[in-house]
């Protein structure tokens, strides 16, 4: 084989081979995106088809209806818990307050709206969501079920699509008294009004939970980028 013949079929074979790495990476680049991602997220579970809220009527602390229409068109971080809540509940307001604070001085992805659900609704009046709630954040809305809901048993579709856990032990012969226990979580729900993404707290060895402030704020950034 002549030196000549030899050198073109090594620059040709080269010429293929880096062609073929070049596609495999470009392959490689576009079918990984999703998956990368999500396996970035710390807390968070991204649900891969948001999830469509029924119909539901709720109340503000400023004694106003809230709908599912208030939903449309903004983007909502929902947290959960009650008024006599010792310690999660209110930590996790003031987080919430620290999150939104850190976007807006950062210029990351501010827009978001910060909602407040009380599971207690019975003994969490309006007046009392008005004075407690805005204490840990001015931009942090308070909801409780409309009574008509209670009557009908339609806030309980609303906590179930969530995924909200509830669960009250009365005191026998005492009406008022009752023990309140619940989940931790806090509910991305998108400008389409749908449940988006699911924030879980950390578990400490004494089996405390509670959020991360870095994890929740990296989550939501990363959410919000892949929207």
């Amino acid at each position: 084989m002549s030196t000549s013949l030899r050198i073109k079929l090594t620059f040709s074979t080269g010429l293929i081979t880096a062609v073929l790495l070049a596609l495999i990476t470009v392959l490689f680049m576009y079918t990984n995106v999703s998956p990368s991602a999500h396996q970035l997220l710390r807390s968070a579970t991204l649900l891969e088809h948001p999830r469509a809220l029924t119909s539901f009527t709720l109340v503000d602390h400023h004694n106003k209806p809230f709908t599912q229409v208030d939903l449309q068109g903004k983007w909502h971080l929902l947290a959960y818990g009650f008024l006599n809540c010792a310690d999660i509940c209110p930590t996790t307001l003031m987080l919430l307050n620290r999150l939104q604070l850190r976007l807006q001085a950062e210029g990351q992805y501010q827009d978001i709206h910060l909602l407040f659900y009380t599971i207690d609704p019975g003994r969490d009046t309006v007046e009392r969501l008005a004075e407690y709630v805005p204490f840990f954040g001015a931009n942090i809305l308070g909801l409780k079920a409309a009574e008509a809901q209670l009557v009908s048993g339609a806030s309980k579709q609303f906590e179930h699509e969530l995924g909200i856990r509830v669960k009250i032990e009365t005191t026998r012969g005492e009406q008022d008294s009752y023990k309140v226990s619940h989940g931790v979580a806090l509910y991305l729900i998108d400008p389409q009004g749908r449940l988006h993404a699911v924030f879980k707290p950390s578990v400490d060895p004494f089996g405390i939970s509670h959020f991360n402030h870095e994890d929740l704020y990296h989550d939501y950034v990363l959410i919000r980028k892949l929207a």
